[in-house]
């Protein structure tokens, strides 16, 4: 084993001899390649849905910053305390450049959802930016091999191009965080050489004044940046001097303080400095602003979910200390998860030999690699710390991750490189076989990543480690839907001939109402109004929201599933058609009568029969309706499909659909007078059997026959109810 080690050594060291001065061009060309691998699936088909925070706040908040931009109403620029300006000043450039294209003629009116994808697209390229200066920055601080691996699973994790695809926060929090604590490693590279490293620790400290700007938990950074410049400050040569174990630790620590101390204030203040220059109500109304950052972290960061959280299986206020790592652990890729165990593996090798310096390359980078865990581990232990509780939350960390994740592809590979030639040595062969095996394996888990991607798209929201279950799984452990799916539904809907029959009701009202021609009224409504079809989300029903509501939904059939890589994110139920007479009877075990209502005129009565699918009927059925005298015998009747004439045969009635066609009953004109039964029922329009029936009030079969039901009474000569 040590014999292999020492030639993956070997052949680690002369990879990188070959990488350490590329040419122009080849960099170009990766840059290139790299920025249309994140582009791709970021930017194409933005237009898709939205999410509820986009929907309910940064859609109209970016429109109102920009308005108070422009009208120079500085103080109007505080809208919610995260505080979200950078992403608002990256909305108001996609503002502008949907107005240029309109001025110029190129697009007509947009729609909410590709107005939408203009707001987006500047923080899509954004995302981009980092993925490229994330890449070079681990270059030269790790190595060329790592920094590839680790860009490549940058643009193709389904976890960091789902946030940053969305007008949202997270994705651009990672990127300012990621690449503020990259240059701050950079700056001590620079140190540790005698370069100073001040330019680019204040450029780290520009990046943490725009994250501050963006959300809140970019405070989480500032103590660790200040632990990181302690804990990496030079040695201090004259505390050596000290032949007193203690003076030479009060010695060292005073120096590292002073050190830490006179970088930290620097980067702080450019910090300061950008989040000023970057929120105008500073300028204007500097105690309203800290005011409503402060609230925001407190109010709303340090209490549970006010709309419920879900986890393993139960709907729960905190998810508690678990919830990080297993959600983490359901986001990864399987190549991802591949590279944590080789690392892992990798490291624990490494620290059972006790070595202090590893033999390889990669291993001489490990006080970086091991900066990134300790951050990794800090950032996830704050989150821990607070009630409220999302799996984006620790959305900075992934970035760290997939560097380590990269680190034990990587060494493997080198080190199966090392191997393979070995063996071919061993059996005098040539070697030219045996070493593409390694770079085939490389292959093989970029075509599974790069496939991933296009399966997913552009539900990237949906992604879950098939390994550990995929979405069947996750839907049962975690709060799944933010709106995803929202534009199948939508579509599905639209596409009803009925669909202006009635309003529809969702919990998550403006992330479907864009994508349907009918009002959408709030889940709260049901039973307040006349409702065609409800949308049953999968989040709402996990969090445990309006349980007598969704109670009502559990003995009923939805009409239709919107199913997305295994999630059922929505049912979609079409509600019963509004009734005066409760009836509730079963014909046979397909059609449920819910109820009739009955009106009279002058020469005949209208009833119309509120019809409920309980699956999709084999048959077409044909419904009789008739009036019976007191001898038994039918005096007038009507017998037509229960969607009439023209409508749609029961054979091709969905399981849950809802019908309800008004049915003429003309009155005989020599009418006689007496107590006469209306009647209904249900045959098989080409055998002429009846359906069999139970619940409701069945008529005297010797009268009416088999199998129908008495739904009133008349009497001669005015037409009224009993």
């Amino acid at each position: 084993m040590q014999r292999v080690e020492q030639k993956a050594a070997r052949s680690a060291h002369a990879l990188l001899k070959q990488r350490t001065a590329p040419a122009v061009g080849t960099m170009l060309m990766i840059a290139l390649a790299l920025s249309m691998l994140m582009l791709a699936p970021r930017a194409f088909g933005l237009a898709d849905f939205l999410t509820t925070d986009e929907a309910h706040h940064w859609i109209r908040f970016t429109e109102r910053f920009d308005a108070a931009i422009t009208d120079g109403r500085w103080a109007d620029t505080i809208y919610v305390g995260h505080p979200g300006i950078t992403m608002f000043w990256l909305g108001r450039i996609g503002l502008m450049l949907e107005r240029t294209v309109r001025a110029l003629g190129w697009i007509g009116a947009p729609t909410m959802v590709e107005h939408l994808a203009w707001l987006r697209l500047p923080g899509v390229i954004l995302q981009v930016l980092f993925g490229i200066a994330t890449w070079l920055l681990l270059r030269r601080l790790i190595d060329p091999t790592v920094a590839l691996i680790a860009s490549f699973l940058w643009a193709t994790s389904p976890y960091l191009i789902a946030h940053g695809r969305v007008l949202h926060l997270d994705a651009l929090l990672t990127g300012l965080i990621t690449t503020g604590l990259l240059l701050m490693l950079v700056s001590w590279q620079q140190q540790q050489t005698g370069k100073g490293g001040w330019m680019a620790l204040l450029g780290s400290g520009a990046l943490t004044g725009l994250a501050l700007l963006t959300k809140g938990p970019a405070l989480i950074f500032l103590p660790f940046i200040g632990f990181l410049l302690f804990a990496l400050a030079p040695v201090d040569a004259a505390s050596l001097r000290h032949r007193s174990s203690v003076q030479r630790l009060a010695s060292e620590i005073v120096h590292r303080l002073r050190h830490a101390g006179i970088r930290y204030a620097a980067w702080l203040g450019v910090a300061l400095c950008v989040a000023f220059m970057g929120w105008p109500a500073l300028w204007a109304a500097p105690e309203a602003a800290i005011q409503a950052y402060i609230n925001e972290i407190i109010f709303n960061g340090g209490r549970p979910n006010g709309d419920g959280q879900f986890f393993n299986g139960q709907a729960v206020g905190d998810p508690g200390v678990w919830f990080y790592p297993v959600s983490c652990l359901f986001r990864t890729t399987p190549v991802m998860l591949f590279g944590l165990i080789l690392f892992g593996a990798f490291a624990a090798f490494d620290a059972l030999r006790f070595r202090k310096r590893c033999d390889t390359p990669f291993d001489s980078r490990y006080r970086i690699l091991a900066v990134l865990i300790a951050f990794a581990a800090f950032w996830t232990l704050i989150m821990t710390l607070g009630p409220k509780k999302f799996d984006r939350y620790v959305l900075p960390i992934w970035p760290s991750l997939l560097v380590l994740a990269a680190t034990g592809i990587a060494r493997a590979y080198v080190t199966a490189q090392a191997w393979f030639a070995s063996r071919a040595m061993a059996m005098r062969r040539s070697g030219a076989g045996f070493a593409r095996i390694p770079l085939a394996a490389l292959f093989a888990l970029g075509i599974v990543e790069v496939g991933q991607v296009v399966w997913y798209h552009p539900y990237y929201l949906s992604y879950y480690n098939p390994l550990l279950g995929g979405g069947p799984v996750a839907q049962r452990m975690f709060l799944i839907g933010w709106g995803e799916g929202m534009d199948q539904v939508g579509a599905w809907l639209s596409a009803r001939p009925d669909i202006r029959y009635g309003p529809v009701i969702s919990a998550l009202r403006p992330t479907l109402q864009p994508f349907v021609p009918v009002d959408v009224r709030d889940i709260t409504d049901l039973g307040k109004l006349p409702i065609n079809y409800a949308v049953v989300y999968l989040e709402s029903v996990q969090r445990g929201a309006h349980p007598d509501i969704y109670r009502q939904f559990e003995s009923m059939t939805p009409i239709h599933t919107i199913t997305i890589h295994g999630i059922e994110y929505a049912k979609i139920y079409q509600l019963p058609r509004p009734y005066q007479q409760p009836i509730h009877a079963q014909f046979g075990d397909e059609i449920l009568l819910h109820g009739v209502t009955i009106e009279s005129a002058r020469d005949q009565l209208v009833v119309t029969p509120s019809w409920g699918a309980l699956v999709s009927p084999a048959r077409d059925y044909t419904v009789f309706l008739q009036m019976i005298d007191a001898q038994g015998q039918r005096v007038a009747g009507v017998d037509v499909p229960p969607a009439g004439v023209g409508g749609l045969p029961t054979s091709a009635w969905q399981a849950g659909q809802q019908v309800a066609v008004p049915l003429p009953l003309p009155l005989p004109p020599d009418l006689q007078a007496g107590v006469y039964e209306i009647v209904i029922g249900l045959y098989d329009a080409s055998s002429g059997e009846r359906l069999p029936v139970s619940g409701g009030a069945a008529s005297d079969p010797a009268r009416a026959g088999a199998h129908a039901l008495r739904l009133t009474t008349i009497t001669h000569t005015e037409v009224r109810r009993r």
